[in-house]
């Protein structure tokens, strides 16, 4: 009969977690051995290379990151839901900063062309969740969704959030970071109201 694993998945990616916050993004198999208090082979037994192990630990921090956007689209006002969304960027990455620094690892589209190629798959769906939840509350915030709203929902609640947020990773988030970004938020989504300049 097979010895039980001594360690779980979760196991070597909290690791792997704590590997990153303290030696960085490069941090190797052997570091993250050592915070494991165990042997390297047992990462091996889990996860074929460094890249799928560290791939899997952005996926979790992403996926951990989003489940608490679900309840917050489902809020019964629209532009309220979208400005709690947006907040949620500066929120969770002040309330889980180690899973915040994580996120910053990798990105989507490089990963669909150069990472593992046993996690392409997951990779390229890990946001339709998300994305079908924003469609939701573009439609019931404007009442339809154009490319203009679709436009103004992602700068909203994802490219303003960040920005604001990304240069204080690692340190102290100022809560003005979440009054910064409610602000932006809605100044962004109330452009979708209008028509689009021209000229």
């Amino acid at each position: 009969m097979p010895r039980p694993a001594r360690f779980t998945h979760d196991d070597i990616l909290d690791a792997a977690l704590a590997g990153v916050v303290r030696h960085g993004p490069r941090v190797n198999v052997a570091d993250i051995a050592d915070e494991l208090q165990g042997p390297v082979g047992s990462i091996y037994h889990r996860f074929p290379s460094r890249d799928a192990l560290m791939v899997r630990l952005w996926l979790r921090s992403v996926e951990r990151f989003q489940a608490g956007l679900a309840p917050l689209a489902a809020l019964p006002d629209a532009h309220e839901a979208l400005l709690a969304m947006a907040r949620h960027i500066p929120q969770f990455c002040r309330t889980h900063p180690d899973e915040a620094t994580c996120l910053t690892l990798f990105r989507q589209d490089r990963l669909l062309g150069e990472g593992p190629d046993e996690l392409r798959d997951v990779v390229a769906t890990m946001n339709d969740t998300v994305t079908a939840l924003l469609a939701g509350v573009t439609r019931r915030r404007y009442g339809r969704v154009t490319k203009r709203h679709h436009h103004c929902v992602r700068m909203a609640t994802v490219v303003a959030p960040y920005g604001l947020v990304r240069p204080y990773l690692g340190g102290p988030i100022p809560l003005l970071v979440d009054d910064a970004t409610a602000a932006a938020a809605d100044a962004i989504l109330n452009l979708g109201d209008h028509p689009p300049r021209s000229g």
